[in-house]
């Protein structure tokens, strides 16, 4: 018997696998929202807290935990306030996803909510577009841009 075409048919199925698998590893990195970027100047967080010491040889229940209240994560600051629109009529937005799903928009849009971030949910052509801002001037827009790449977004300024 010859082991050829069966070496060649398992590398075959063991390539598909491998592709397949890193085909669906690509796909949750790339609907899983990002994690919030830390707030710039803010230090690293701290390390957990060791572990409460042995409790010791005299009677009685050991005394509980004391709760350490931590700190607030610092907010962006506020975008730039939307401006009447010019003359022409357009205003630059930042995009900050498109989905089909309005329960996938609205999730995005929520999470940006609870940043500090203004967004909104627009319908158009079958997409479901994540939106911040509504600005006259393109440089705001981009000021805003920057602080949504900062906090780990992937965005668009659309017009």
């Amino acid at each position: 018997m010859r082991l050829q075409p069966l070496v060649a048919v398992l590398a075959l199925i063991g390539l598909f696998s491998v592709s397949v698998l890193a085909g669906y590893l690509a796909g949750t990195a790339f609907l899983t929202p990002p994690a919030p970027a830390p707030a710039r100047g803010t230090p690293p967080s701290a390390a957990p807290p060791a572990a409460p010491p042995p409790p010791s040889p005299e009677v009685g229940p050991p005394a509980p935990p004391q709760a350490t209240p931590r700190p607030a994560p610092a907010a962006p600051p506020p975008p730039p306030a939307p401006a009447s629109p010019p003359a022409g009529g357009a205003l630059y937005r930042v995009q900050v996803g498109a989905f089909l799903s309005r329960a996938n928009a609205d999730a995005r849009a929520e999470a940006l909510r609870q940043l500090g971030f203004e967004a909104y949910v627009t319908a158009s052509g079958g997409l479901y577009r994540v939106q911040v801002g509504a600005f006259a001037r393109r440089e705001n827009a981009e000021r805003l841009a920057e602080q949504l790449r900062a906090a780990g977004y992937e965005v668009l300024i659309i017009r």
